[in-house]
């Protein structure tokens, strides 16, 4: 950290420079930046000897712009539980499994319980088929690899052949439903959240008693869940836009 801010003052520094402000031997100072290019926190210098700041620096400077997941969707969730009184939950990708970011709690009596970090599995859940119809291939086959294909319920899809089917589904129409496939006499709708490079990042859903899935309701919950899931999307994108001091730092790069 030192040897960073070190590049403040100087934008291009050889090792022995960095030795020597540093008071360290040149074997120790080379350890240090040799560490610190493996990360990308520094390169070497193009136009002579010497390093300056690496792109890593770039992600974390533009990382400082950006509000979290869970601050940007909560509002969105929050108007959904107002105008339907049912809990909504972002669900989000954790080691092949999928998590239970935050939720808004509904006002119905009869609801479906949810904590945050609580671990669902993905085939089986709205919210985890809305995040995996949106992987590539190879990662789904490593989820599935990874988990399993458990069956919870009887209606609980077991079948990769099947599955690629309801992804194929879920893709063309925007979203995605279980029908009691972890908890019977549930229904869940969700729909997915992308960043600005097109990449699935989580979803946003509800999970609710199968009477109150159907119909008008069913109809309501599809249009606010898909709605509140493009303008996630749309507000998670504009964080990209690089922040004046990011695009100055990328030009002095392209010098």
């Amino acid at each position: 950290m030192q040897i960073l801010t070190l590049f403040s003052d100087s934008p291009v520094l050889q090792v022995s420079e960095i030795a020597e402000k540093m008071d360290q031997p040149r074997s120790t100072a080379y350890r240090y930046v040799a560490a610190l290019k493996a990360n990308h926190l520094v390169e070497e210098f193009d136009e002579g000897p010497g390093y300056r700041l690496g792109p890593k620096i770039l992600e974390l400077a533009a990382s400082m712009s950006r509000r979290p997941l869970r601050d940007v969707a909560k509002p969105y969730m929050a108007r959904i539980g107002r105008e339907t009184g049912e809990t909504v939950i972002l669900h989000a990708l954790r080691d092949r499994v999928g998590v239970c970011l935050e939720k808004v709690d509904g006002n119905r009596t009869l609801r479906v319980s949810f904590d945050r970090g609580d671990a669902y599995p993905l085939h089986a859940s709205a919210t985890g088929k809305a995040i995996i119809a949106h992987l590539d291939l190879k990662e789904q086959k490593k989820i599935f690899k990874n988990i399993g294909l458990e069956s919870f319920t009887p209606t609980t899809l077991t079948d990769p052949k099947v599955l690629e089917e309801e992804f194929e589904k879920i893709r063309e129409r925007g979203y995605a439903e279980s029908e009691g496939e972890l908890i019977e006499g549930t229904r869940g709708i969700a729909a997915p959240i992308f960043s600005f490079s097109g990449r699935v990042v989580a979803s946003i859903g509800v999970s609710v008693p199968r009477h109150r899935g159907k119909g008008d309701d069913r109809d309501l919950l599809i249009r606010l869940i898909t709605e509140a899931a493009e303008q996630i999307t749309q507000e998670l994108s504009s964080q990209e836009a690089e922040p004046t001091y990011t695009k100055r730092f990328r030009r002095s790069h392209q010098a």
